[in-house]
């Protein structure tokens, strides 16, 4: 929101410097970002006039122009504009002006063999918007002509500086320079100038044809106002030229000057439709009654004031006269009842809509505008017919209107607002102030009090505010324009905080609290993210918020998001995880090894899930230096890639076993495990399916892991994992047998292993796989492998006399229970 200093010294008395003001505002709640001083853009730019004009010798379409400036010697200026005339004023910059809307600094230059000692100027050359074309002239819109060489700041009005707040959600009010001059006033203690408003419920009850009640809420009013024999043509008074000028504003023409001006001044955003028009599309003359509002239908147009042509739908909110779309509720009027030059009758529409509605029309649509975004903070309704009444007299006094009719919908109830406002609860939630022994605010004091009636009083009064005593404290009437926002008792403490000064209260630090400590689950949480950056990885965070190419039938929908590509919450991870990978490798990463502990959702049937994760991906090798490395390997290997997931989940201190698994889709069905912790599935670890390599860019070894965290953290923290048990180291030693065999594919090596350990007890320490193969020389259907088993009493040195049994019975049941050929 960006606001004029001139426009400001209007409405209230400013006494401060414009640094010194910006930052009480800032240390009020509305922090200034920016300020902006006008006068730059027209510095050394000063009023000519254009004495003669001849042609270019050299260039047809160029002019050279005398033009007297003030000085003693008039300028020669080489212009271009098809608008310059002899005997009229023009804007001239002078050799050394800078404009710096254009970047541009003038010079003393030389245009196809003349020499140009300035430059004559139109106003978008300046920074100002208008729609007129070629250089400016002073005759065509001022009769009071500035002194020739006078300077042009303030007849452009640019004697000004901006001030750009940052408004909070909760201050609609601040989205006006009446807004904001209260507020100065409040803080200042100075005094305010405001125009005056008609409160009278002077008006008609109409009943407007509202199909969509979620647009006018019982909180909201939609008012129209019938206005002829306005004379449109020409330009706004000076005064509000300026003002629109000094914020930006496009001038169009004196009906929507007037109306631009309103919204800018007092919050109320304002729309006129062209009378004539409306009765050519209904067909007749229209009445208030055939005002209405309802959803946009699929596949309806709408071609808007911007000559843009929207496709509406069900989620935008139309404005209808007898069911023709004429407006989009809050945010832009139609080409179809647009106000010109031309139009000599209007309905003058004042309204205020659900913030809500407003959002999502604005985001369908894909466009934001200065109405839009007041709505969409939340006006107070009981502005809306004194803004609109204010807006009709200016158009009757400017521009020679009569007004016929002045219109509400007929559910609209205007209430007043009360809030209680207790002494004790002030003391209660602010505390004490710091003051000087003369009771005067004084944050290094060390002498502390309460704040008294005689303090409370005047700052309410100032928020505009009427109070009513009572034994408790008062009964709060608040104004319609902080109707919004002051609807609590707590919000007016707020505000006493606020006006008074945060620092100047005394700091209640709570009592000491016993120092915490991480649970056992987020103590392992801890650990995990610390195991896997050792390891090499790097952890990140993404959006749980994903657009819709999530097309997962479970997913579940925001109801109101800001964006389409927000519009879900996604029910997986590895999409993005890939995307990273992309990126980082596209960007000449040779290795990118990501892991995130992530939420993932879906619904399922009335409820919803949440699931926490602990999900990576692993692409490319990660080395220090290539020396003594082969070229060209620049991948991790499956069992590499599992190693580094070994490694990182061993800090949890329990048993994870792998077990193929080729139901998942997206990935290798070759080379994808299935992990298991204590005989359930937590997830799986495995290279990604070649198809989806190639789609994403990647390198076939690219793998990727999806854990359930919260299975890993109960496994971790059991009390027989989390209870570390201490052994004596052994101190014998242990034997070694290996045993080599041919079995058949459909047996795993895991069910083997589990067989070996099953047999082998007491004595069996370990089992190992230490040899693999396949082969002309074995059959198709059965592989060789070989095992290596570790054996060991604590107690003694085993003799060959104490394994062979055991040994001879690991034997017998491979080949009774997996028919195996034993080779050793």
């Amino acid at each position: 929101m960006k606001v004029s200093v001139s426009w400001l010294k209007n409405l209230v008395e400013i006494n401060n410097d414009i640094n010194e003001l910006a930052e009480k505002l800032s240390m009020t709640g509305f922090e200034v970002e920016s300020l902006e001083d006008l006068s730059a853009q027209a510095k050394n730019v000063v009023i000519g006039f254009v004495d003669e004009i001849t042609p270019h010798p050299n260039a047809e379409k160029l002019k050279v122009c005398t033009v007297d400036v003030g000085l003693a010697k008039k300028l020669s200026i080489v212009c271009g504009a098809t608008n310059v005339k002899a005997g009229y004023h023009v804007l001239v910059a002078k050799v050394g002006a800078y404009l710096s809307s254009k970047s541009l600094k003038i010079k003393l230059s030389n245009l196809r063999g003349v020499e140009s000692e300035g430059m004559i100027c139109s106003l978008a050359e300046l920074g100002i918007e208008s729609s007129n074309e070629g250089i400016e002239i002073l005759e065509d819109n001022e009769t009071n002509i500035p002194p020739i060489g006078s300077n042009a700041i303030d007849y452009l009005g640019l004697n000004d500086t901006l001030i750009e707040l940052a408004i909070t959600a909760n201050r609609p009010d601040g989205m006006s320079m009446v807004g904001i001059a209260r507020e100065i006033s409040t803080i200042t203690n100075s005094k305010l100038t405001l125009p005056t408003l008609n409160y009278d419920e002077d008006f008609e009850r109409f009943y407007p044809n509202i199909r969509d009640k979620e647009t006018i809420g019982s909180e909201c009013i939609y008012s129209l106002t019938y206005i002829d024999t306005i004379d449109n043509t020409g330009r706004i008074n000076k005064s509000i030229y300026n003002k629109l000028s000094s914020l930006r504003q496009n001038c169009i023409n004196p009906v929507v000057d007037i109306t631009n001006y309103l919204m800018l001044e007092q919050g109320q955003p304002l729309h006129a439709f062209d009378a004539d028009l409306l009765d050519n599309l209904v067909g007749r003359k229209v009445i208030p009654n055939d005002f209405g509002i309802r959803n946009g239908n699929e596949g309806e147009s709408f071609v808007a004031l911007d000559n843009k042509e929207y496709k509406l739908n069900e989620n935008i909110k139309v404005i209808t006269c007898n069911d023709f779309p004429i407006a989009i509720a809050g945010i832009i009027g139609g080409i179809n009842s647009s106000v010109s030059s031309k139009t000599t009758r209007i309905w003058l529409e004042a309204a205020v809509f659900t913030p809500t509605s407003i959002r999502n029309s604005s985001r369908e649509i894909g466009l934001r505008t200065d109405a839009s975004s007041r709505y969409e903070k939340g006006i107070s309704p009981y502005m809306t017919t004194a803004v609109s009444k204010r807006a009709s007299q200016l158009i009757s006094l400017e521009l020679g209107g009569k007004i016929r009719s002045f219109h509400v919908n007929n559910e609209f109830k205007k209430r007043s607002i009360n809030v209680d406002l207790r002494t004790e609860k002030i003391n209660s939630v602010l505390g004490k102030l710091r003051c000087s022994d003369n009771n005067i605010f004084d944050k290094s004091s060390n002498i502390y009090r309460y704040l008294n009636k005689d303090e409370i009083e005047p700052l309410l009064k100032k928020l505009g505010c009427l109070l009513t005593s009572n034994s408790d404290g008062w009964n709060v009437e608040i104004p319609p324009y902080r109707s919004s926002d002051l609807t609590r008792e707590i919000d007016l403490i707020e505000e006493i905080a606020r006006l008074i000064g945060y620092d100047n209260f005394d700091s209640n630090m709570p009592d000491p609290l016993a120092p915490g400590v991480l649970t056992p689950p987020k103590l392992v949480e801890r650990r995990l993210r610390n195991s896997f950056i050792h390891n090499g990885f790097q952890e990140i965070v993404t959006s749980s918020l994903v657009g819709p190419d999530n097309t997962d039938e479970n997913a579940v929908l925001i109801k109101n998001p800001l964006l389409s590509e927000t519009s879900r919450l996604r029910t997986n991870v590895w999409g993005e995880h890939l995307k990273i990978l992309q990126r980082n490798v596209s960007f000449g990463s040779e290795g990118c090894w990501i892991f995130e502990i992530a939420k993932t959702y879906k619904k399922e049937e009335e409820s919803f899930v949440e699931t926490n994760l602990l999900a990576g991906a692993l692409t490319g090798n990660k080395r220090f230096s290539k020396w003594g490395t082969a070229s060209k390997q620049i991948s991790l290997d499956y069992f590499e890639a599992r190693g580094k997931l070994k490694q990182s989940l061993e800090v949890l201190g329990i048993e994870i076993i792998d077990k193929q698994i080729t139901e998942i889709d997206l990935m290798h069905p070759g080379r994808t495990s299935e992990l298991l912790v204590e005989g359930k599935s937590i997830g799986f670890f495995g290279q990604i399916h070649p198809s989806l390599s190639e789609k994403c860019d990647l390198i076939k070894e690219t793998y990727l892991f999806n854990l359930d965290l919260d299975s890993l953290i109960k496994a971790a923290t059991r009390k027989t994992n989390w209870t570390r048990i201490y052994k004596d180291y052994p101190t014998v030693p242990f034997m070694e047998r290996d045993i080599a065999l041919i079995h058949s594919k459909k047996y795993s090596s895991l069910e083997i292993i589990n067989l070996i350990k099953k047999s082998g007890r007491p004595l069996l320490e370990k089992v190992e796989l230490i040899d693999r193969y396949e082969g002309s020389s074995i059959p198709d259907d059965f592989v060789s492998q070989a095992f290596r088993i570790k054996y060991r009493d604590p107690k003694k040195t085993l003799v060959e006399e104490d394994i062979n049994p055991i040994h001879e019975k690991i034997r017998r049941h491979l080949k009774e229970k997996i028919k195996a050929d034993l080779r050793s």
